[in-house]
């Protein structure tokens, strides 16, 4: 809820739970119908460029190249980031002090304001103030995370603590809620206003109000105290998940003989063989780990079913600080005027209402319906005899019987990836990816590699910062797109001018560039061979560059819209279309080759894969479906908050004929004297915006098969997806708009090139009910 710096980390959203996946993330591919190993051949690799040999080598062979950790301690640092402020932890708090100063003399510009010209200025100066907190405060969030300096993630918690208490005194700043609004609202000054600073300003006023600004001091008081519970409950709820189940699970010994063996020296070693009722049994804790094991592996049902219920038993704490949670967001809801929570958080998002995203999961439920059926039919002679503990049980059955999935990653090493990405890049929006040596003390770690996005003039468009491997010294954030700095202008700012150099000038206006830090945590590099990427691994950094590129071609003059800096249910879109690109034979025919003898990847490889993800999508598929409704349910008006409600939602949701699976029900039933709700940790942070996966996903697929008319599965033939025209148009109806514009607008004009009837188009544009009934009926995601 926060007017001035939102905080911009994208993760990868995770698929929290699938009975049939235990967490594992599943994803599945367009088949590769029939494309024979010479087509591919014969269309890979180009030749060479110098500039895409030091690219893949920056990764691939960094202690053989200047990118190596040779020059990483020598000479006088110039900066974190390209930042002159932050060469050391006391020059990191001394830039926190200034940027407070900044935002101060800002304020004071704004509630002074009184000429026309002033008034005017005030959107500016909300965005430049913006800007300047953000500045410290997200690379300070980066800070935390990944350097591994304890000096500097103290600096980095201390700065992060005292501007946060300063930001939040502007949140709830009356005088500047009335100026902006009072400049809104008089046509003689926001009549000359851009439709991005029309924008600008909708997304500040909108956050002032839904922290409690315009209320009367006793229901702002109730707002303060209902946001300050909220913020503890989260946080109890997400420790909650750090605890040990309560008490354990007896199991024969017998019955772990179909576990993998060091699975079962792992359960013998923790706990005693000892002697019950004649028969040697041990206790085995239910926590994910041995879940994972005993649901897949153990051939006996009973033993299922006891470590299924012990494992999604859930503990009372939880369930209660959940309770608590989803209580206190729908009273603030109200408190603000909105009828729930799930009204408050939509305002803003593409969906706008629970009542349309209910349209849209239910379209999907109706399409995804018989193929989960089909998949329940293939399962067991009578799939209705499967229940939950079950099924992951037969689906693992069925891939023990197809033979283990090939290995890819010979293919992938992350130099030739980056480098594929380059060239994507290029052939789409005529931008490359140049590896750059930084300077001393511009990066926190002698793996960090810089890469610039240049045009085709050779304009400098940002900069990519790419920490990806695993380390000791860094958080575990999974793989996550960080915004050290948003692209605005900056000629026109009011007070101090910013020089530095991630300024340009372009077009006779000087440009802040964007500046992006891309963190996974890849297996670090063995001896005697370049990183290798798993397949999962490569479409996680063909979709977080997906997120770079956004920021890189977001450019809208504005920081509070810039890149990524859009609604949460459209910031994906990018980067799940850049996961179709990673599928298609034609992009991989790019970069795809065996590290050691340079030979393509054989289609049939990718094909195998292909078959086997999608053979059980419709699985993962019901489980997004499943959590995203009943994310809705949760934060809808109609809370009955007897003890233990949460439970009987999640019974009822379940029963949702919206779930329905003929052949099987009750292996999607749910368990009586279970709680799942109590590991859905996503309630914390995408609260009533689940969906948004989904929602994504079919719009990315859309757009891959209407404008960039992908590989089709169905068809011998694959189209090429390396169309600059489709790239283009992308581009510059979606991507450059960050979140400057309506995203329904957007979508409709990247959707606009005949390929759909000019009534769908116009339905589209509108964003309402009727849009997204059209969407639910889109082909399903891919999954």
């Amino acid at each position: 809820m926060a007017a001035f710096c939102r905080m911009q980390r994208l993760s990868r959203h995770g698929r929290l739970w699938s009975a049939a996946q235990h967490g594992r993330t599943v994803y599945s591919l367009h088949a590769v119908q029939r494309m024979g190993a010479r087509r591919l051949s014969t269309q890979a690799h180009e030749a060479i460029r110098e500039d895409d040999v030091q690219l893949r080598d920056a990764f691939d062979l960094p202690t053989q190249t200047t990118l190596g950790s040779s020059w990483f301690h020598k000479g006088r640092p110039t900066g974190l980031l390209m930042e002159s402020r932050f060469v050391s932890p006391t020059s990191f708090r001394q830039a926190g002090k200034e940027a407070v100063v900044e935002a101060e003399s800002l304020v004071a510009r704004v509630l002074n304001a009184s000429t026309a010209t002033e008034r005017r200025q005030i959107v500016k100066c909300l965005d430049q103030l913006s800007d300047a907190l953000c500045r410290v405060m997200d690379v300070a969030e980066l800070v935390r995370q990944v350097h591994p300096d304890s000096s500097w993630q103290t600096a980095a918690e201390n700065v992060y603590g005292e501007m946060l208490e300063f930001m939040n005194g502007l949140n709830t700043h009356v005088g500047l809620y009335t100026k902006l609004v009072d400049a809104m609202d008089d046509p003689s000054i926001s009549k000359d206003f851009s439709d991005v600073e029309h924008e600008v300003a909708r997304s500040f006023r909108r956050d002032f109000e839904r922290s409690g600004i315009h209320l009367a001091a006793s229901a702002h008081a109730r707002f303060v105290e209902l946001s300050s519970r909220i913020h503890d409950r989260s946080r109890t709820f997400l420790r909650s998940q750090g605890l040990a189940p309560a008490g354990t699970v007896q199991v024969p010994v017998d019955q772990l003989h179909t576990l993998p063996a060091s699975v079962v020296s792992e359960m013998l070693q923790t706990h005693a063989v000892r002697t019950h009722d004649g028969v040697a049994v041990v206790d085995v804790v239910p926590d994910d780990w041995a879940a994972q094991y005993v649901l897949r592996d153990c051939e006996d049902s009973k033993v299922r079913e006891t470590v299924y219920c012990a494992w999604q038993r859930g503990a009372s704490s939880a369930v209660q600080s959940l309770e608590g949670l989803l209580e206190d967001r729908l009273a603030l809801a109200r408190t603000v005027g909105f009828e729930s929570f799930a009204h408050m958080t939509l305002d803003d998002k593409m969906a706008r209402t629970p009542d349309h995203v209910d349209e849209f999961l239910r379209g999907l439920a109706v399409q995804a319906r018989p193929r989960w059926d089909a998949v329940a039919q293939g399962l067991a002679r009578d799939p209705r005899a499967i229940r939950p503990w079950d099924r992951d049980y037969y689906v693992g059955r069925q891939q023990a019987k197809m033979g283990a999935l090939p290995q890819l990653a010979e293919y992938f090493s992350i130099g030739r990836v980056v480098m594929g990405l380059s060239r994507v890049f290029e052939r789409l929006y005529g931008v490359t990816l140049r590896a750059t040596v930084p300077q001393p003390g511009e990066i926190w770690h002698s793996d960090v590699r810089k890469l610039e996005a240049v045009d085709e003039d050779g304009h400098l468009l940002g900069v990519v910062y790419c920490d990806v491997f695993a380390r000791s010294s860094k958080a575990h954030v999974g793989a996550a797109h960080f915004t050290a700095r948003c692209a605005r202008r900056v000629d026109d700012d009011v007070g101090r001018a910013v020089c530095d150099s991630t300024v340009v000038e372009r077009d006779g206006m000087r440009f802040q560039l964007p500046v992006v830090v891309l963190i996974c945590n890849f297996p670090p590099p063995m001896p005697n061979s370049p990183p290798l990427l798993s397949w999962a691994n490569v479409e996680t950094i063909f979709h977080e560059m997906g997120h770079a590129m956004h920021s890189m071609l977001g450019q809208n003059g504005f920081h509070n819209v810039a890149g990524t800096r859009c609604p949460v249910d459209f910031v994906e879109l990018p980067s799940v279309l850049m996961e179709h690109f990673a599928r298609s034979p034609h992009v991989l025919s790019l970069f795809a080759s065996h590290y050691k003898t340079n030979e393509p990847l054989p289609p049939g490889l990718l094909r195998q894969r292909a078959d086997r993800r999608r053979r059980f999508a419709a699985l993962d598929l019901h489980a997004q479906l499943f959590m995203s409704a009943l994310d809705q349910r949760y934060h809808s008006a109609q809370l009955d908050v007897r003890p233990d409600w949460s439970t009987r939602v999640l019974a009822q949701v379940h029963a949702d004929p919206m779930f329905e699976c003929t052949s099987a029900q009750s292996m999607f039933a749910h368990v009586e004297g279970t709680r799942w709700q109590s590991r859905f940790t996503h309630l914390v942070g995408y609260g009533a915006s689940y969906y948004s996966y989904l929602l994504d996903r079919v719009l990315a697929g859309r757009i891959w098969d209407r404008v960039f008319k992908g590989d089709d599965p169905s068809t011998q033939l694959s189209n090429n997806p390396l169309n600059r025209e489709a790239g283009e148009r992308f581009r510059n109806e979606l991507l450059r708009w960050g979140g400057g514009r309506d995203p329904w607008t957007c979508l409709a004009a990247v959707l606009d090139n005949g390929e759909s009837s000019h009534r769908e188009i116009e339905d589209i544009s509108k964003g309402n009910k009727s849009a997204m009934h059209i969407v639910g009926t889109w082909q399903l995601p891919d999954m």
